[in-house]
């Protein structure tokens, strides 16, 4: 089972615990301790105690998590964050060391069960599935077979990019800027002519910041920035109040390979827990691998404005499909 962090933001500007580590056994009775106190299940942990990871803040622990591996796959579980230290960014730091050593150790997908906090996890790149698209070797798990009631929420995270999905931080917007503009110069899934100057992507950066709307990027592990997204209000009159707008642009070696819909589903979370009804898309028509992206996260062609964009010399068709959250 999965303890939820509440109130998660999309930056990254809260104070984090200096402390962060593999667990003991003389961690044990605190790891057991915390997670008592969370309502998680303590059955089939403490045999997994070595894959724990912990965040101590002064000697006290803020928070834990664990996974089972299983092959090519591992079983996020237990991750727990104390009630004094929730909303801090605690349970992101834990989850990111664990996926981080998960791609360290060439693991292609992690899993986990939720009952309430779906879209917290989904933050971090996870997608709701179908629990029989669970590999059998990890149903047979405790936390499959027990641990989670019956109606949890299944959710797998890809991680054969080897990406890891975040808030997007101001260091980041030069990398942004720099995929941005490759559109700008060579695409159409922008129809903006001049490029961008670092000071505009940083004040969009600001804005989306102030105004509480999502921004995040996918990294490498050695720090590089393969894709970004973001969202923000669709129209400025109160009628339009409820229906966002998205944006994600991948970098050029990075296209083809499912990173798409991995900053997708923190966009859409992020936009649903803001209290958005409806997010549109709005796509060169022609652009068919953006179409087909689209389509498959559960966005529909609401209509197509025919030769309503002019870029490169030529007419362009602009489709805009929508999702309800």
């Amino acid at each position: 089972m999965i303890f939820p962090e509440p109130a998660v933001t999309s930056d990254a500007t809260s104070s984090r615990p200096a402390l962060l580590g593999r667990a003991t056994e003389a961690d044990w009775p605190e790891v057991a301790a915390l997670l008592a106190r969370c309502g998680l299940p303590r059955e089939g942990a403490r045999e997994h105690l070595a894959d724990f990871v912990i965040l101590r803040d002064g000697g006290h622990l803020a928070a834990c998590g664990a996974v089972e591996r299983y092959a090519d796959a591992v079983l996020l579980r237990s991750v727990a964050v104390d009630a004094t230290r929730r909303a801090q960014g605690c349970g992101r730091a834990v989850t990111q060391a664990l996926l981080r050593r998960a791609i360290e150790d060439g693991v292609q997908a992690a899993y986990l069960r939720t009952t309430d906090a779906a879209d917290y996890w989904a933050l971090s790149g996870f997608r709701a599935i179908e629990v029989e698209h669970v590999p059998e070797r990890v149903r047979a798990s405790v936390e499959f077979q027990g641990a989670c009631p019956a109606g949890a929420t299944t959710m797998r995270l890809d991680l054969a990019p080897g990406l890891l999905v975040r808030p997007a931080l101001r260091s980041d917007m030069p990398a942004v800027l720099e995929i941005y503009n490759h559109e700008v110069r060579h695409s159409t899934s922008t129809y903006q002519y001049a490029e961008r100057t670092l000071e505009e992507q940083v004040a969009q950066w600001e804005l989306k910041r102030s105004d509480g709307h999502g921004f995040f990027v996918a990294e490498t592990l050695d720090g590089r920035i393969a894709g970004y997204a973001s969202y923000g209000v669709f129209r400025p009159r109160e009628g339009w109040r409820f229906t966002c707008e998205h944006s994600v642009y991948l970098h050029p070696d990075w296209r083809g390979r499912g990173v798409g819909k991995l900053l997708m589903a923190p966009v859409m979370a992020h936009a649903r827990r803001r209290g958005f009804h409806v997010m549109v898309g709005v796509v060169d028509a022609a652009n068919e691998a953006s179409v087909k992206l689209h389509r498959a996260l559960g966005f529909d062609v609401a209509g197509v404005v025919k030769e309503g964009g002019y870029k490169f010399d030529r007419w362009l068709d602009v489709a805009f499909l929508q999702a309800r959250l």
